[in-house]
């Protein structure tokens, strides 16, 4: 099931808000396009055991803080941060019932609820907070192949991390521009 899903942000929340693929192309689509979908991906993101029962409002309100999480960490928007996203995380992390339960190996957690849709939202909500109330958010890029719209930490030494995913992104653009290179070899010789 985590194959369906890419979790390459580095943060939780920034997974979360890659569940809208594509957004820069015209056949993007959403990965939450029913409530079911929601359920398996707080089961593969590790957030629950099982993909729990989803209601209809509860999707909505998910696709609501993944898009006000979007805006409010991208680097060309989250310098003019909008009331209505900022009233949608705090309305998320809000949520009660929230409790950690550490894992059998004793390195992971998930989170154990009355009503676990809510209180896996209140995690996203509060990595978010986490993410935009501290110095990570300065090192939150967006990936550089053009029709991507990825959003991760970059954590490296340098902080000059240009893709999501090297062996994804990176690796086709760099495909991409050795082709070119050849094609203009090629036409050169003619």
């Amino acid at each position: 099931m985590r194959d369906r899903f890419r979790f390459h942000g580095g943060r939780i929340s920034l997974a979360f808000a890659a569940t809208w693929c594509g957004r820069y192309r015209a056949d993007g689509y959403d990965q939450l396009a029913v409530p079911e979908d929601f359920g398996h991906w707080l089961q593969a993101a590790g957030l629950t055991v099982d993909a729990p029962p989803v209601r209809p409002a509860e999707l909505i309100q998910a696709r609501e803080l993944r898009e006000a999480t979007y805006r409010l960490v991208h680097p060309t928007t989250r310098d003019r941060p909008g009331r209505d996203d900022i009233d949608v995380v705090n309305l998320c992390a809000g949520h009660s019932g929230l409790r950690p339960v550490l894992g059998g190996d004793a390195r992971s957690k998930r989170i154990l609820s009355a009503q676990p849709v809510r209180a896996c939202l209140a995690h996203l909500a509060l990595d978010a907070i986490d993410i935009l109330t501290g110095s990570l958010l300065e090192h939150v890029r967006e990936c550089a192949r053009h029709d991507c719209s990825i959003l991760f930490l970059d954590t490296s030494r340098a902080q000059q991390r240009r893709w999501c995913d090297m062996s994804t992104c990176g690796n086709r653009t760099k495909v991409a521009r050795h082709r070119q290179r050849d094609r203009r070899v090629t036409s050169n010789t003619r």
